[in-house]
């Protein structure tokens, strides 16, 4: 996560001979720690079949990390680790064979190691569909961050099945939206939270849509509110990277940007004052 901080400052013309354009800009950057160790997959197993959708991955995972699942390399899901180092994420499954993966990401969304694959299988249901293709639910996005009172945009997909759709959204919460869509492609919808979210401001974000066939489908997805005026800290014990909206310190970027500030305008000041001296030694 990158923090960027922008100061703009009306000046006297002595300051803005200083500046040059009469404002000035700082981008101050705290960057997170990429996580080192990898999360694992410990359910499924290698080799398991499954019949039905969603299945649940479990696993262990570096505390405090954001961990995304990927299915033959395509977004299943994403989870906050939660404070004991474990994850558990129902996702879809695709039909025919699916290597699942799981990656822990940071703050700044930095990659640590992928785990190692694990290989499992949906077999198509007795008779088939019945149509073109099966429902899935994307994404692209895996995560929101957003501060209570805030509107969160959440980009959807909906590829394949049988239109029209039911689509409800459990905001996590305790509320839920559900809309009707006519087409499968791309929509977004909007929801505001009016309070922080639980362990590192997470909502679990879970979408759930029918078609008209009455095949489902399942997709998770993680918004993060939080309350930027609360102290938080930036990592958590046990080694975590601290996934959080607010967790990115900004405070020792700030006392930076007011000294930057100070020393402006107290340089201008000087510049001004010498200038002064001069003009009025002239007139002596």
């Amino acid at each position: 996560m990158v923090t960027t901080i922008v100061v703009a400052a009306v000046t006297t013309p002595a300051k803005a001979a200083l500046t040059g354009s009469g404002s000035y800009s700082v981008l101050a950057v705290v960057p997170g720690p990429r996580p080192t160790q990898p999360a694992i997959i410990t359910s499924p197993v290698n080799g398991q079949i499954f019949q039905t959708n969603p299945i649940t991955v479990v696993g262990t995972c570096p505390k405090g990390t954001l961990i995304k699942i990927f299915k033959n390399g395509v977004l299943a899901g994403s989870i906050i680790c939660d404070s004991t180092g474990h994850f558990n994420l129902p996702i879809d499954l695709l039909i025919g064979s699916n290597a699942l993966t799981a990656v822990a990401f940071n703050t700044n969304d930095q990659a640590g190691p992928d785990s190692p694959a694990v290989n499992v299988t949906l077999n198509v249901p007795a008779g088939g569909f019945g149509f073109s293709s099966e429902l899935i639910l994307q994404s692209t996005s895996y995560y929101r961050g957003v501060v209570p009172g805030q509107q969160v945009v959440w980009p959807i997909d909906i590829v394949g099945g049988l239109a029209p759709y039911a689509v409800n959204f459990e905001w996590g919460d305790g509320t839920s939206s559900l809309v009707t869509r006519l087409g499968p492609g791309p929509f977004t919808l909007e929801h505001v939270y009016n309070k922080v979210g639980g362990y590192l401001g997470a909502f679990p974000l879970i979408i759930r849509a029918t078609d008209a066939a009455g095949h489902t489908a399942y997709l998770q997805l993680t918004t993060i509110v939080n309350d930027p005026t609360a102290a938080t800290a930036s990592t958590t014990k046990g080694g975590g990277t601290g996934f959080n909206v607010s967790s990115v310190m900004v405070i020792w970027p700030l006392l930076i940007v007011l000294f930057l500030i100070v020393l402006a305008f107290w340089l201008g000041e000087r510049r001004e004052e010498g200038i002064m001296q001069r003009q009025m030694a002239a007139l002596a």
